[in-house]
């Protein structure tokens, strides 16, 4: 069983313990205080698989954010709140924006919770592993956050009943520090994968979010030097077969997953229900990112992601296909969001090496990208360049909500959305690359929040 959704009624702990209000806060309302209840060892893990919990609901409807904003997807229907994003028309009161931010920062809360009690527990071990636990995914919310809102609230800490600041507004710049110092304390501090039960943080997963926010800000060195260490620890490797990575879960390739299980109503998730064609799909493949794979095509006549990423609904090829189910109740599906896998520490590394540089023909790199190739059905190159790299990257990771961040990562995100948008007849405002605080915290903030320009 999957370890971190065995003790679920962690959930029902949580929910007694807090409940997530007026701007940002969370204030104990049970007769049960924090104070009487983290006390020992046992009781603080309990309330970390609590955040685990609240990644869950962070994933469900991020594709929203991450892939239909970008030239990756958008809608089949065109319309509601869903087809806001594909035309960069998202309003403040967009009811998607809004949930994820409540999402993210219930799941920052959790990770507050564990870190202000982390010194009740006794073992020295479990004490830096719970804490890097809660660093790790208050890193990876705030990473996020700032990615995609610009300046946020910083959640450094507890918010106590009565604390009218709050979590205060801050730059990008002070976010971003912390990012770094949470990443960089998980990395230090957490179990590698071979010491610790697949689905809960582990060193590699702290290791590689490290990695990208110091290729985010060209700290090539320090990025390749950590992405050389996961490849040298041994304790991932390449599935065989593409599809087998998201169908016969938690195996090597897999660094950090966010675990779902089938056919349970408190443990499953919703967005592969909302990819299916009689839904709408929500994530619906543009004609660029069709037009992408059938011009490169395989040995076999056909990239093999594209058989897995793009399915036939009803003649058609468009719809995603990496998340399908099996479940009796196709709202009730049990497949993983997969965050963090080996295949991309492959190309990172890549990227790190490339640097400032424009292309690389070196000889480890070109075995790693390679080896990614022929998994796909694809014949090997003897150079590889930037967009090159940034084409497999965009195949390799369809529907895993990467192409965002990376089109930020490597400073081409005006540039093709721009392109992308004018090839639709489109216009937009590049200031609508960040999306727009949600009017609800804005209004309940007590004017502490103001909202992004453009909006």
């Amino acid at each position: 069983m999957k370890y971190i959704i065995k003790i679920f009624f962690t959930v029902v702990f949580l929910s007694l313990l807090s409940s997530c209000n007026d701007f940002l806060t969370e204030y104990p309302v049970s007769e049960v205080g924090v104070d009487n209840y983290l006390r020992n060892d046992d009781e603080v893990e309990t309330a970390v698989l609590g955040i685990y919990s609240g990644l869950q609901d962070v994933v469900q409807e991020e594709y929203a954010l991450l892939e239909m904003r970008s030239d990756n997807a958008g809608t089949r229907s065109g319309v509601g709140d869903w087809a806001q994003f594909e035309t960069f028309t998202v309003l403040t009161t967009n009811s998607v924006v809004a949930a994820y931010w409540n999402a993210c920062y219930t799941t920052i809360y959790r990770s507050n919770l564990v870190l202000a009690n982390i010194e009740n527990v006794a073992d020295s071990t479990k004490r830096a592993q719970f804490e890097g636990e809660a660093r790790f995914v208050r890193g990876y919310m705030h990473f996020n956050l700032v990615r995609l809102f610009g300046n946020v609230p910083l959640g450094d800490r507890m918010v106590a009943e009565g604390d009218v600041d709050g979590y205060v507004q801050v730059s990008e710049e002070e976010v971003y520090s912390l990012v770094e110092s949470d990443l960089k304390f998980a990395a230090e501090n957490l179990l590698s994968k071979s010491e610790i039960d697949l689905g809960r943080a582990n060193k590699e997963s702290a290791e590689m979010m490290l990695a990208q926010y110091y290729l985010q800000i060209g700290n090539y060195d320090d990025a390749k030097a950590l992405l050389q260490g996961i490849i040298d620890g041994g304790n991932f490797s390449l599935t065989a077969e593409y599809d087998n990575i998201f169908y016969q879960e938690l195996g090597n390739e897999i660094i950090f997953p966010i675990s779902f299980i089938d056919d349970n109503t408190d443990n499953s998730q919703t967005f592969s229900y909302y990819f299916l064609y009689e839904q709408g799909s929500h994530n619906y493949a543009t004609d660029n990112m069709i037009a992408l794979y059938e011009s490169q095509p395989g040995t076999s006549g056909e990239d093999t992601r594209y058989t897995t990423n793009i399915v036939d609904h009803r003649g058609e090829r468009k719809g995603c296909g990496k998340f399908l189910t099996n479940s009796s109740n196709i709202r009730l599906a049990g497949n993983d969001y997969i965050l963090l896998r080996y295949s991309d520490v492959l190309l990172l590394y890549i990227e790190a090496l490339i640097g400032e540089g424009f292309q690389t023909s070196d000889a480890t790199a070109l075995d790693y990208f390679n080896t990614i190739r022929a998994r796909a059905g694809l014949d090997p190159i003897a150079n590889i360049t930037k967009p090159t790299l940034a084409t497999e990257r965009r195949k390799e990771f369809l529907y895993e909500n990467k192409r965002w961040f990376d089109l930020i990562r490597t400073g081409d995100l005006e540039y093709t959305i721009t392109n992308f948008m004018n090839d639709q007849g489109l216009n937009f405002d590049k200031r609508h690359l960040l999306l727009p605080i949600p009017q609800r915290e804005i209004d309940t903030s007590k004017g502490q929040l103001s909202q992004n320009p453009g909006y």
